[in-house]
């Protein structure tokens, strides 16, 4: 591919882009007075973030040259936002950038797709922890039920006449207890799967660069999205996720259902990898995007698909590929084929 640009513009880009985006939350974290088109501005860019800095700095490793300027600009982007940003903006922005450089060297160096997945749900987890310790959920649901026991009070009182006793509130009180506790036991379990979900998204944008820049060489081996499925040792794994839920034993029950919940949502992507396929031969794309969209509102229908096709092999994968090549970072290599490579990137 003929560059258009000098090699070492993705660097630069990628280094001020990360700065740029780094001093407007700073700027917006320090004012409270900003006007709301300026809020709703940056409220969509902290949602666009996460993905767009991995996304540029994958760019300028795989288009910028020498590829040792890359962890030039990247040291000074984290010198540059040590100076002049809070922690608070330059740790997640950081975490971003090293996201962007992982997946751009797995992708140059052929890592199993699942090698690079687990590295960048590895490489969030830090900050996603520090979020965690610089908001203590105790503190969180302790202010939300405050909040929600004043308002039912209110309530109640409405309908109240005068000279009477107050309306007591204990009920209420140890339910919103019993939901907190539920809710706290499970927070491990929802990380682990926010960060997967993460790093999914983020491995499927940067994927999408590598095609749109023409390199599609480097997805060579990479199994598509209609083709990907879990290694069969889930199910155990779902297994004594559900053993662990019955067990009458202090914290284990919370232990297996924190399992349970990161291996069902890992199946329901493989329910949905399915359902795409089923749906390849006479349904348009954007109307499987709406059935994959209702299920996964549903969330138990992938899930029932994936676990499914575990045993089943509605895609034939086995009987295509007895090694089992196609499971999520199983893949033992290369294809040379690239016209089949391209069919199957169709289908998808």
């Amino acid at each position: 591919m003929t560059r258009q640009m000098p090699a070492v513009m993705p660097i630069v880009v990628a280094v001020l882009a990360t700065v740029i985006l780094g001093g407007l939350f700073s700027v917006a974290q320090g004012n409270d007075n900003l006007v709301l088109p300026v809020l709703g501005i940056l409220s969509v860019m902290s949602l666009l973030t996460p993905y767009l800095v991995p996304v540029l700095w994958t760019w300028a490793l795989l288009m910028g040259r020498p590829h040792l300027w890359v962890l030039v600009g990247a040291g000074l982007w984290l010198v540059a936002g040590w100076v002049m940003m809070p922690g608070e903006v330059t740790w997640p922005m950081t975490t971003h950038v090293v996201s962007g450089l992982v997946a751009g060297i797995g992708l140059m160096l052929r890592w199993k797709p699942g090698v690079i997945l687990l590295l960048l749900a590895v490489v969030s987890l830090p900050i996603v922890l520090w979020s965690l310790e610089q908001v203590p959920l105790d503190e969180l649901f302790e202010a939300q039920k405050v909040q929600a026991l004043e308002a039912r009070r209110e309530l109640l009182m409405a309908g109240t006449r005068a000279g009477e006793e107050p309306p007591s509130l204990e009920l209420e009180e140890q339910m919103l207890d019993d939901l907190f506790q539920t809710v706290h036991r499970l927070t491990p379990g929802a990380v682990a799967v926010a960060l997967v979900l993460q790093a999914a998204v983020t491995f499927g944008l940067v994927w999408l660069l590598v095609r749109v820049l023409g390199l599609s060489s480097v997805l060579r081996g990479f199994p598509v999205f209609v083709r990907w499925r879990l290694p069969f040792a889930v199910v155990w794994v779902l297994a004594a996720g559900v053993g662990l839920m019955i067990l009458p034993l202090p914290w284990w029950p919370a232990a297996g259902l924190n399992l349970v919940m990161v291996v069902t949502t890992m199946l329901a992507v493989q329910g949905a990898a399915l359902q795409w396929h089923l749906g390849a031969a006479n349904v348009p794309k954007l109307l499987r995007l709406f059935f994959m969209f209702m299920a996964g509102l549903l969330f138990l229908p992938l899930v029932v698909l994936g676990l499914a096709d575990q045993w089943m092999d509605f895609r034939k994968l086995d009987s295509e590929e007895p090694s089992g090549s196609d499971r999520i970072g199983l893949d033992t290599g290369g294809n040379d084929d690239d016209s089949a490579s391209d069919a199957d990137d169709d289908d998808s």
